[in-house]
């Protein structure tokens, strides 16, 4: 009975060691094959790799303009890692460009036919912590812990300091206080000021701190849950919050957790008005082609560009997040941008950027209607499976209501205007 449970495990063994080989052999010939043509700029090779579904949704000419994209901004594919497989249908392979390193998520079908794929941006595993902090405390240490206790259990030094006061001086100063305070050589008190240098110097420090008072200057308020990045509005004049909240409408009802605390800014001119004339082309808008700037120090971890723009009123349901930056700030903390005017991307993955720099401008694409910044803060750098962080602007005026207010840490709200200089 024994033996028959064995050879059964074995059997078992072996045959889903075998359908792992030959799943993993199917997604490294469809992987395979879309990187050949990658490179060969065979987009329309590209295509006859899609099944039915995808060849529909992107077609020849979308196909075409993704992949000019990406070889644009990353180069040629060098190397790709082997397939790690998720499921059945799914794979997901790390692909070396020559500038940059992407995770290439692949679904197939059973004819290995494309059904989609996602390309995000490859992250690192952070290197372990180097604590070297030991070597410096061991020497000091011992030479500064063994004086006290040969000086403290030493009473007797007291009743004979005129006879040591060569090899110890430092034991009289200390001492003298205790067991001659009637005599009047001054150089004892004067020495025994230094166990007091606290409330003998903290006269001379009152005169320093005078120039650092500060009343006048507004303190920023301590919110409990505000993010760790400073982050300031990603742009200067007036603009509008038109979408956006501590929980915007309809987003948690759709699941959508990136949309919790997204909000879209639309430039208004002194009337209150987004645009002149009749408002039908993007150059209508006041905000449109206005500088976008980074909202806090980090590093690119996405650049899109080169998708087409929307007239007001359309949307382009196949690339929703439209031309778009993501920076990392930290490991939890990513501002996306989206919606950005094509071609005004001035960054590429791995640029370093500083508050207030300049990133992109302002436009009207993927799933804008009209041209507006979006803007959220997310969890990872993953547009598919990240979360919204809800996030605080530092340093602008607000005005709700015709009245205006400096405020130095704020959560934006709809209807309310930010002012920056």
């Amino acid at each position: 009975m024994r033996k028959m449970i064995l050879v059964s495990l074995f059997i078992i063994l072996t045959l889903t060691s075998v359908a792992q080989q030959q799943s993993n052999e199917r997604f490294t010939r469809v992987i395979n094959r879309l990187i050949e043509a990658m490179n060969k700029q065979d987009y329309a090779g590209i295509v006859r790799e899609y099944d039915t579904g995808m060849s529909a949704a992107f077609p020849l000419n979308k196909t075409t303009m993704f992949f000019k994209n990406y070889e644009s901004q990353y180069g040629k594919v060098s190397k790709i890692d082997p397939p790690q497989i998720k499921a059945t249908d799914q794979a997901v392979c790390v692909v070396y460009f020559e500038r940059g390193v992407l995770d290439l998520t692949i679904y197939i079908n059973e004819q290995e036919k494309i059904k989609t794929f996602i390309f995000t941006t490859h992250i690192f595993p952070e290197p372990p912590p180097t604590p070297e902090k030991k070597p410096t405390p061991v020497p000091s240490s011992p030479k500064t812990e063994t004086p006290p206790p040969t000086v403290e259990p030493k009473p007797e030094a007291a009743q004979a300091p005129e006879k040591t006061p060569v090899p110890s001086p430092k034991v009289e100063s200390k001492q003298v206080p205790a067991q001659t305070p009637e005599k009047t050589t001054a150089p004892p008190p004067t020495v025994e000021s230094k166990p007091i240098p606290t409330t003998e110097t903290k006269p001379t420090q009152p005169s320093a701190t005078p120039p650092i008072q500060t009343p006048a200057q507004p303190v920023p308020p301590v919110v409990p849950d505000k993010q760790q990045t400073e982050l300031f509005p990603p742009f200067k004049g007036s603009w509008t919050v038109l979408m956006g909240g501590e929980l915007r409408s309809g987003a948690t009802a759709r699941n959508l957790l990136l949309q919790q605390y997204a909000y879209e800014f639309s430039a208004k001119d002194s009337n209150g008005l987004r645009y002149k004339n009749d408002g039908k082309t993007n150059e209508d808008y006041y905000g449109y082609g206005k500088d976008v700037l980074a909202p806090g120090n980090g590093t690119i971890v996405e650049a899109i560009d080169g998708i087409r723009e929307n007239s007001p009123g359309l949307r382009n349901p196949y690339a929703a997040i439209g031309n778009a930056i993501v920076i990392q700030h930290t490991n939890s903390e990513y501002s996306v941008f989206s919606f950005l005017k094509q071609g005004s991307v001035r960054v590429k993955v791995g640029d370093k950027v500083a508050r207030g720099q300049v990133i992109a401008r302002c436009g009207s694409s993927g799933n804008a209607t009209e041209p507006v910044i979006h803007y959220h803060l997310q969890d990872s750098p993953y547009l598919q499976t990240a979360k919204g962080v809800k996030f605080y602007f530092e340093r602008a005026t607000v005005i709700k209501d015709g009245v205006s207010e400096l405020k130095l840490i704020f959560l934006p709200n709809v209807g309310e205007t930010i002012k920056t200089e």
